[in-house]
């Protein structure tokens, strides 16, 4: 050993262990060969022998001969650190005891000096503990996001990377604030204030993956869980927002059913007196046979859509047959063009030849063109035309019926409320329209698709399958 070498290093090793008297220790040199090997130039001390190892450094002893190429491998980042300058401290076990051991580098010279000494047993113990709460942090059930005062995220365990669709070094760093939506960011940063007041906190938040899917996420806050450090746990709600939507739908369907059905025979009962009082003047006087011939084809009209207006309320129709679907297209048309010529409006119709028949009933899905039909009009302007072509896709054995106007459209928020209960744009409608027609579509194992565009127009897309027996 040089003068050097005892006299700076040597001197601050034995300052950094007096305090572990008690303590057997390992001083050793190791110094930098050209082809990369670390060899140890000194080695004293009683550590290996309180170990029980036989095998001991030696000045000359190459370190991968005394360690696996695996053990060596691992330590070599940080004794090129501690080559370079820097002093560096690792935690390493040999015959089954964890010993700490710290490299420092040496002045003017391609070599370290370093300590090794056993750690006392809480020490031991205090390292494992860690061990089994990284483990556990990282392969717990539940996402965990730590973070700091700040709203800086330190860490996160590899369920929050599922969760979140995104790899541990691009969240690591990031603000959290950055995975709420619009004004969502306000609103964590005043609720973070209650969590570095000490409460806990929790909410909700929509979150947009990389692949632009839309999450509801749930999530709770408690300070100081971890090391100055602030515990987020996250759950993806979006199943059970999706289940719970559901299910308010089918309860205010059900509501909307008994209601419906008990409007419906309340208006049939005095229908029913009108429509024989009706009867019995045509039959005393010709006089007026054609004004009540009309009256009663209307009457026979309102009849028809109580019945189907009963649709909600029933849980199938007892009319199915195998039916022309252009047939019913047709009468359909014939009973609108009024309206339509009323406003300017041309319908226009487009059918495919040898359209398959279709198993429906017909007053039922005529209901439905009715009112896809009616509301196209009232949408369009003056001058404007409605398209209502058929066709049939022989791949999925269904016929699809097409109603499109040019009207105004709609926007995105409004298009998602269509057909639920008592929703309208109408400033006299009631919102039942589109609903009725929708469960008459699902009674016939249909399918209703509705695109639109504010500014170009609505399409109304009704799928029905061919010769499917309910």
């Amino acid at each position: 050993m040089n003068k050097q070498y005892e006299e700076i290093d040597i001197k601050r090793i034995a300052d950094f262990h007096s305090t572990l008297s008690q303590c057997p220790i390992h001083l050793f040199g190791l110094k930098r060969e050209d082809k990369g090997d670390y060899v140890f130039t000194h080695s004293s001390g009683t550590m290996y022998d309180a170990l029980g190892v036989a095998n001991k450094p030696a000045p000359g002893t190459k370190l991968n001969e005394l360690h696996s190429k695996e053990l060596v491998s691992n330590w070599t980042p940080q004794i090129e650190k501690a080559f370079s300058g820097e002093t560096q401290t690792a935690d390493i076990e040999v015959a089954n005891q964890k010993i700490r051991t710290t490299l420092y580098p040496v002045t003017g010279e391609n070599r370290v000096i370093g300590t090794s000494y056993m750690l006392p047993l809480h020490d031991q113990t205090e390292s494992i503990r860690d061990n089994k709460f990284r483990q556990l942090f990282d392969h717990a059930l539940e996402a965990i996001v730590l973070c700091r005062s700040n709203l800086e995220i330190a860490e996160v365990n590899e369920r929050a990377c599922e969760l979140l669709e995104l790899p541990r070094d691009e969240l690591v760093g990031r603000n959290a604030g950055t995975f709420f939506m619009k004004n969502g960011k306000e609103i964590i940063k005043k609720k973070w204030k209650e969590v570095m007041y000490g409460n806990k906190i929790s909410g909700e938040f929509r979150y947009r993956t990389p692949a632009g899917y839309l999450k509801e996420i749930e999530y709770t806050c408690e300070k100081d869980m971890v090391d100055h450090l602030h515990v987020t746990i996250l759950k993806d709600v979006t199943d059970q927002k999706i289940t719970e939507q559901k299910l308010l739908k089918a309860e205010t369907l059900n509501v909307v059913g008994e209601l419906a059905a008990g409007v419906a025979h309340e208006i049939r009962n005095p229908l029913t007196s009108l429509k024989g009082f009706v009867q019995l003047i045509q039959n005393q006087t010709d006089d007026f046979d054609q004004y009540l011939s009309i009256i009663l084809s209307e009457v026979d009209r309102i009849e028809h859509i109580i019945k189907e207006f009963l649709v909600l309320s029933k849980s199938n129709s007892q009319n199915f047959k195998e039916s022309c679907i252009d047939a019913i297209i047709k009468d359909t048309v014939d009973l609108l063009n009024t309206q339509a010529i009323m406003k300017n409006i041309e319908i226009s119709t487009g059918f495919e030849n040898e359209i398959p028949l279709i198993f429906c009933d017909p007053m039922q899905l005529k209901q439905v063109f009715i009112n896809f039909i009616k509301n196209a009009i009232e949408a369009s302007s003056d001058g404007n035309k409605v398209d209502v072509n058929i066709k049939w896709c022989p791949d999925t054995n269904y016929v699809q019926i097409q109603i499109c106007d040019y009207g105004c459209g709609m926007e995105e928020s409004v298009l998602k409320k269509i057909g639920k209960p008592f929703f309208t744009t109408k400033d006299e409608g009631t919102g039942l329209g589109l609903m009725v027609s929708n469960n008459i579509i699902k009674h016939h194992n249909g399918k209703l698709d509705v695109q639109s565009e504010k500014g170009i127009g609505t399409k109304f897309i009704i799928s029905l399958p061919v010769n499917q027996q309910n």
